[in-house]
This record gives C-alpha cells, structure tokens and sequence, in this order.
C-alpha cells in the first residue's frame, strides 16, 4: 500500500513538474539551437537537459529579452566559448565539413563500381 502512495506522489511531481514549463517562442528555440550545451558538448542546446544548459537557456532568453539580435547573441557566446559552441560551424569550414564525407562517398562508390567490374562471375 505505501509503495502505491509513493508511485501517486512521484507521478503527480512529474506532472506537475511538465505542467511548470513554459513553451519557448520560436525565435528562441531557434536560437537555442544554433549552440552546442556547454556541459558534454554533444547535444544541441535546446534539447540538453542539465543545470549548465538551463543557466545557458535562461541567459539566451535574457539576451533576446534585452532586444539583442541573434548576431550579437551568437558573437556574445562565441566570445565566451569560442566557435565549438556552434552547432554548425561558419565560412569555408561548413563546406568543408559538408563536402568531405560527400566526396569520399561517391570515390568509395566508384571504386567499387570499377572493383566489380573487374571480378568475373564464376
């Protein structure tokens, strides 16, 4: 009975807990997620879950609040944190980035075109 009356209590705090959050506009989610959480670097901004990020949400909102551009928010953070909190990377780094794994697809492809070309059935 009394493990009945602490599931009860957890699920209505985690209720309770998802009712407490407050929809972000979309110009602030967008922004979010122009960054990478600070904390593991792995994960975008708006989706990460941890107090760093939270504290990095709150100050974006303050930013955008404070009527900063997404410009100056995005130099704000890169000043702090250098260009890795950029989710994607600027100028000639994001072609590089994007066109690497593509050309190495396409020569693996061709390679093994020409490969199979070669081998005659049995």
């Amino acid at each position: 009975m009394r493990t009945q009356w602490m599931r009860l209590a957890v699920l209505s705090l985690a209720c309770v807990g998802a009712l407490a959050v407050q929809p972000r506009s979309p110009e602030l989610q967008r922004i979010e997620e122009r960054f990478i959480a600070p904390c593991c670097w792995r994960e975008n901004l708006a989706a990460h879950q941890s107090p760093e990020a939270d504290k990095m949400r709150a100050e974006v909102a303050a930013l955008v609040d404070s009527g900063q551009t997404e410009a100056e928010i995005v130099e704000h953070f890169v000043a702090r944190y250098g260009e890795r909190i950029l989710r994607e990377p600027r100028g000639a780094r994001s072609f590089w980035l994007t066109a690497t794994p593509l050309a190495v697809l396409a020569l693996g492809a061709a390679w093994l075109i020409r490969y199979l070309a070669k081998v005659k059935p049995a």
